[in-house]
């Protein structure tokens, strides 16, 4: 283990970033796995479905003779022809879930030179389940499964259809946007007053790690800090990367940006003094991904919030906790998500109980 994490130290700048260009596809495959794809427990079930998932690939391209450092734009593409011809479409959206990550990564660990992702289509349709009590009123608790938000947060990317120069800033705006409401579970309004100073960097030079976080003010101005979640990170990167902006993610003088994250795109000069994006048009750019996704025409941001929350009590996080994350003022508010959460987990906590007899 140790000559391995020694290979893999090769690969990390002094600041912290991955830097895998030119190395081994062994090694990139090793790295993925462990920093990516099994960086946290999962069921075996889980780790045999993702293993089998990323051997198709692996197979696919060995059998083109082709390494993984040279996959591109048309490999992505033949391989997709290949699963539609082989598989039904909910295998095909999972073999190609892995691969999206795959190429993910490889962009942001300097793998490959550009991110490929754009031209992964997932042939899915969503089902988009809500509530059994979605016809009773306002107080009704929606959400989506995770792997229907997913489905909008690709679309996000579809939004986007100039062909200008910001465009990549707007595909990667558009995704990191999508990330934070789901895996920070922000208000939209929250959201779009978003400054880059509200980003906190925190360095652990005893593990050589970095973590960031969100460090705003919420609704009614209360201060609130929520971990910004890997993949989150990694849209944040891709993001600052397509504006072109000169100072370094690991700034010192980040803290002193109070320029806004996410802007009106009615100018494309980033540097000058551009106003905040409006609710409305937040609001607007989900809708749309909600529309090309085929969605449940009234999901709303709102509902990532509820996803957001809901994921949280699922995992056996602490309901304190889920209180201060979702900036919840009164944990009775919090309280009515558990009410919500679906038989199949009040039947899944039931099965842990022990009685003794």
């Amino acid at each position: 283990m140790a000559s391995k994490a020694n290979e893999f130290n090769k690969y990390i700048e002094q600041d912290g970033r991955l830097n895998f260009k030119g190395a081994p596809d062994e090694i990139f495959i090793e790295a993925f796995k462990k920093i990516k794809l099994f960086s946290r427990p999962l069921s075996d079930h889980t780790v045999r479905a993702y293993n089998e998932d990323l051997d198709s690939f692996m197979g696919f391209i060995l059998d083109k003779d082709i390494l993984l450092s040279e996959v591109n734009v048309i490999t992505i593409q033949e391989y997709q022809v290949y699963l539609a011809k082989n598989f039904a479409n909910r295998t095909i959206a999972r073999k190609l879930s892995i691969l999206k990550r795959l190429i993910s990564f490889g962009y942001f660990a300097n793998f490959y030179s550009f991110s490929m992702v754009e031209y992964i289509d997932t042939p899915k349709k969503a089902k988009f389940l809500t509530s059994e009590t979605a016809e009773k009123g306002k107080n009704e608790r929606r959400r989506l499964d995770l792997e229907d938000a997913l489905i909008i947060i690709d679309a996000l990317e579809k939004v986007v259809i100039t062909k200008k120069i910001y465009r990549d800033v707007l595909i990667t705006r558009n995704k990191l946007i999508g990330f934070i409401l789901l895996t920070a579970g922000l208000r939209a309004s929250e959201i779009v007053k978003l400054k880059w100073s509200d980003i906190l960097i925190r360095k652990d030079r005893r593990n050589d790690t970095v973590s960031f976080s969100l460090d705003f003010n919420g609704k009614g101005n209360k201060p609130r800090k929520v971990p910004l979640y890997e993949k989150a990170v990694e849209a944040l990167y891709a993001y600052r990367n397509s504006l072109c902006t000169t100072y370094s993610l690991y700034s010192e003088d980040f803290r002193g940006d109070d320029r806004p994250i996410f802007v009106s795109t009615s100018r494309t000069n980033y540097k000058e003094d551009m106003p905040h994006m409006s609710y409305n048009a937040l609001y607007k750019l989900i809708k749309q991904a909600v529309t090309i996704a085929e969605a449940n025409e009234r999901v709303s941001p709102h509902w990532f919030r509820h996803t957001f929350v809901t994921q949280l009590l699922e995992q056996d996080v602490p309901l304190a906790i889920v209180k201060d994350l979702a900036g919840h003022s009164d944990i009775a508010t919090t309280n009515l998500y558990i009410e919500s959460m679906n038989d199949n987990v009040v039947n899944r906590e039931y099965s842990k109980v022990d009685f003794g007899i």
